[in-house]
């Protein structure tokens, strides 16, 4: 989407009203010059009548620009906000999917990058619209003055400008290589501090990394932004020349050819002086509107949900209501396996999930359980296939409710450092003591408002961490991918034997993906993967015990 019509689109009324007054400012503007060049040419107008004409006309320049600016800086600072908000619910709304597609470097670009080139672009869009009502103030009063002198300077000023654009669009061109080529080392940068650890611990890791990745696509984006650097350089260089090459044909060789009045000569030049601090801002401008037009660009490329979803997502409600089964019908999902060419297909996948059970999943590595959960959980849109609840169908509509069942700890899990979204009744006393029962009573407080006293503890404490908070949400059905996994033989035991037998006493229906063979006896059922299909019940059952 283009900035200015995505700053026109927040309020177009808004912008009109402040081009009207940017179109007073520029007017009042040139009727300043009209006095100048009449007081400088010997004109008729009174000493005391100029002084408060100028004066006057100063007071409306400066009013009629104030105004301009200020209603354009609101609407810039409301625009700026709604990239933010925008860009935030459509992350919200975009199948997870999609997100794990683009993966977190294209994301985190999204949203620091781009948005702030985005932001940065938007501050200097309405100084550019008063600068362009000033030019064109000016430009009306050149006609007034002479229509001839006029159409031979603006003839001259679009061969000039067709001369600026040509080296403009080859800066242009080189903006969007620079643009990639710092996409790519952005993720460069983040294997860099998220792989500090390995990197300091292997040197041929360290050296490969700084020597295939860092430094050539560091050298090529400095290339890149040195040439477009030249071509911009260039561009403005030849921008101040025009106005002095204007200025000396007006001056020395339209009088040869052409008798002018000395009013209409003094004039032009004093125009085209005026003018040079705007055009220059004008040009200066432009790279900056070329780049954030491209990180907009670039955001708007990365196909995230829609606003009708968004609106779907915030009208949900917040607590899901209780169910008697949920069915898996044939659903399927095949999707690329990290190391591997070739597609892996889960399922097709027949699963009836009863309220109450406990049922364990268990499988090799890369058998397709977090993939089978995550369709479960609705996180994931079945490729065949259908999930039901209580025999209704899940569809794009309702399936927001239906993730509210389900309250979940993923392998990959994100700790937020506060309780969001919780009921706050008892919110303080439920914590206490499940951070007392998990032995994190000591290293953690929880602060009025929810918000936790540290995240900063070691994995197996994190994970504790999530299932306090997801033990407090409350949902009916229960998620744990291989949580016990960073935990010691202690707190092992207190997950199998106590906090799943809690969860079951009040009728929660939980999920566990597990590797732990010596408490598959804890669970009322065992589902089975290998290679993507379901084992059969049987076999699954030899293979627990």
């Amino acid at each position: 989407m283009n900035l200015i019509s995505f700053l026109i689109q927040r309020a177009r009324g808004t912008f009109l009203l402040a081009i009207v007054f940017g179109l007073l400012s520029g007017a009042s503007s040139t009727g300043l010059i009209s006095l100048v060049t009449s007081a400088l040419t010997g004109g008729e107008l009174s000493r005391r009548a100029g002084f408060w004409g100028f004066l006057g006309l100063a007071l409306l320049t400066m009013l009629a620009r104030f105004l301009s600016q200020h209603l354009l800086n609101r609407l810039h600072h409301r625009a700026l906000y709604e990239v933010r908000t925008r860009l935030s619910r459509q992350v919200l709304s975009t199948p997870l999917r999609r997100l794990e597609e683009l993966g977190l470097p294209q994301l985190t670009k999204a949203f620091t990058q781009d948005a702030l080139t985005v932001s940065f672009t938007l501050g200097g869009i309405p100084g550019m619209i008063i600068n362009l009502t000033i030019i064109v103030g000016c430009l009306l009063y050149l006609a007034w003055l002479s229509w001839t002198v006029f159409f031979a300077t603006l003839g001259f000023i679009v061969c000039a400008g067709f001369s600026y654009w040509l080296l403009h669009k080859s800066a242009y061109s080189t903006l969007q290589t620079s643009h990639q080529v710092e996409g790519v080392l952005f993720k460069t940068f983040q294997s860099l501090t998220e792989g500090i650890k390995e990197l300091k611990l292997h040197r041929g890791r360290r050296t490969a990394l700084m020597g295939e990745m860092l430094d050539p696509n560091a050298s090529r984006l400095l290339n890149v932004s040195m040439k477009s650097s030249t071509f911009l350089s260039a561009a403005t260089s030849w921008s101040s020349f025009i106005f002095f090459l204007l200025i000396s044909l007006l001056l020395f060789v339209l009088p040869q050819y052409r008798t002018v009045s000395l009013e209409t000569l003094v004039g032009y030049t004093m125009v085209v002086l005026y003018l040079q601090q705007p055009l220059d801002s004008l040009v200066n401008t432009l790279p900056m509107i070329t780049r954030g037009s491209m990180s907009l660009a670039e955001i708007d490329r990365l196909s995230l949900g829609t606003e009708q979803l968004q609106e779907k997502l915030e009208a949900a409600p917040a607590e899901p209501s209780s169910f008697e089964k949920i069915e898996l019908r044939g659903v399927a999902h095949t999707y690329f396996r990290e190391n591997e060419d070739s597609r892996f297909t889960l399922g097709p996948i027949h699963l009836t999930l009863q309220r109450g059970e406990r049922v364990f999943i268990i499988g090799g590595n890369g058998s397709g359980k977090t993939t089978l959960v995550k369709l479960l959980t609705g996180l994931y849109t079945p490729e065949e296939g259908e999930l039901f609840v209580d025999g209704q169908r899940v569809t794009e509509e309702n399936r927001d409710n239906y993730r509210q069942h389900f309250s979940a700890v993923f392998f990959d899990f994100f700790l937020f450092d506060s309780l969001l979204g919780l009921p706050r009744t008892n919110l303080e006393e439920s914590a206490k003591a499940h951070l007392e029962t998990l032995r994190l009573d000591r290293k953690v407080q929880l602060r009025p408002g929810g918000e936790l006293s540290t995240t900063e503890l070691s994995q197996g404490q994190r994970k504790r961490l999530a299932l306090l908070t997801s033990y407090l949400e409350d949902r009916p059905i229960y998620v744990f991918d291989e949580w016990a996994a960073d935990q010691d033989p202690v707190f092992k035991d207190i997950f199998y034997n106590q906090i799943l037998d809690d969860l079951k006493r009040r009728g929660k229906t939980v999920v566990v993906i597990s590797h732990d063979s010596r408490y598959f006896r804890v669970a009322d059922r065992i589902v089975q993967l290998d290679d993507g299909k379901l084992v059969e019940p049987e076999q699954a059952r030899a293979t627990a015990s």
